[in-house]
């Protein structure tokens, strides 16, 4: 007896409970579709892989498969948002869920619109005024760390563009010859007038900024029809002392695998510190240069050209008052150069030997009006 009530019970549990499952699937209702794309000509092609958002009563994201297929199942009753995503497409679309039935709705991918804008705001800002001459510069930290294989001021312009070296080696600026630019060193003309080159030497550690106007119309440029380059000096330390040296270990020749003398040396050192603080300050800076050039199809002792030069640069500023400022420098560059034009062809003995000396004395006052 107690069996058959047992079973009984188990039956009549297991008839409610299909009754219930059946009751709560009418309850909800489903929806499916394809998502893809339309071609001009009608034609149809399946996005796979693209995300699906449904928001609504009840809010899912899922992602169609490779044949662009999505499905929500099991869904409450209601009005539902469904959004396909894809990189730079998108679909919407509102659908109505009703319960016990399964819905297809049809996702079509359009191309998102890409829209641009501009604000234009008014200023009261002063107008900025700019010099009538084009300019580039290269500033004192450039002068410094740049790598700088001959250790010239003239080195550095190639760093400014439209600025090239030629295959003679001459600086050609802004598209002008060699002998079209010119050259200023703290405003001085310092162009060479047969060549146009620059006619001085200097230390480049008394260099401050190397400058190119390419558009040189003011008459203070002077009358050139290429670009003109610009060198500024530092001025001197009215406060502390300061002392630096460069370049003091030689470089040796060899030859042959065996060493033959020095085969060049290049120290500098600048001194530059107050004479009166505040007031007078001194930057003294010495520049020697030996070296030894080879053209290597020559005998190993006769392939040398040698250059010997000697830079020295004197500055003295003064601080006169808060208006009025004074700079006297004075430059001095010998050089000899032997073998002058060795080649293959011109051995040492049918080339000449160049011997030049050079000085520079200047002196500028400012004053600074109310």
């Amino acid at each position: 007896m107690n069996k058959r009530i047992s079973s009984l019970a188990i039956f009549i549990g297991l008839v409610a409970a299909c009754a219930f499952g059946g009751e709560t699937e009418s309850q909800t209702g489903s929806v499916q579709g394809v998502v893809f794309t339309s071609d001009a000509d009608g034609g149809r092609s399946v996005v796979p892989g693209t995300k699906v958002f449904l928001d609504g009563p009840d809010a899912r994201e899922t992602e169609a498969d490779a044949a662009g297929k999505y499905m929500f199942n099991a869904l409450p009753p209601g009005s539902y948002n469904l959004k396909a995503q894809a990189p730079h497409m998108t679909a919407t679309q509102t659908v109505v869920v009703t319960a016990g039935t399964a819905l297809e709705a049809l996702l079509e991918m359009k191309v998102e619109a890409v829209s641009e804008s501009t604000n234009v705001t008014a200023t009261s800002d002063t107008v900025v005024t700019q010099e009538a001459a084009g300019s580039n510069t290269v500033g004192e930290s450039a002068v410094k760390n740049t790598p700088n294989v001959n250790e010239r001021f003239e080195s550095l312009l190639p760093l400014v563009p439209g600025v090239v070296r030629g295959p003679d080696g001459r600086i050609n600026m802004k598209g002008a010859r060699s002998s079209q630019n010119g050259s200023l060193v703290n405003s001085a003309d310092v162009t060479d007038p047969v060549t146009g080159a620059n006619a001085i030497n200097l230390p480049i550690d008394v260099v401050s900024s190397v400058q190119v106007l390419s558009t040189p119309y003011d008459p203070e440029y002077g009358k050139f029809t290429g670009a003109v380059s610009k060198v500024e000096t530092r001025t001197g330390s009215f406060n502390k002392f300061h002392v630096s040296a460069q370049n003091l270990i030689p470089r040796l020749r060899v030859r042959d695998d065996s060493i033959i003398g020095i085969g060049a040396v290049t120290p500098r050192v600048t001194f530059s510190g107050p004479i009166m603080k505040d007031r007078i300050a001194f930057t003294q800076s010495f520049d020697y240069r030996f070296v030894r050039t080879p053209v290597n199809s020559l005998p190993p002792l006769q392939r040398d050209t040698k250059l010997e030069s000697f830079d020295s640069y004197t500055q003295v500023d003064l601080n006169i008052s808060p208006k009025q400022t004074a700079t006297a420098s004075f430059a001095i560059f010998p050089q000899k150069l032997d073998y002058l034009g060795l080649n293959t062809f011109t051995p040492q003995e049918a080339t000449p030997n160049l011997h030049q000396r050079g000085y520079q004395t200047y002196v500028q006052h400012r004053y600074v009006t109310s």
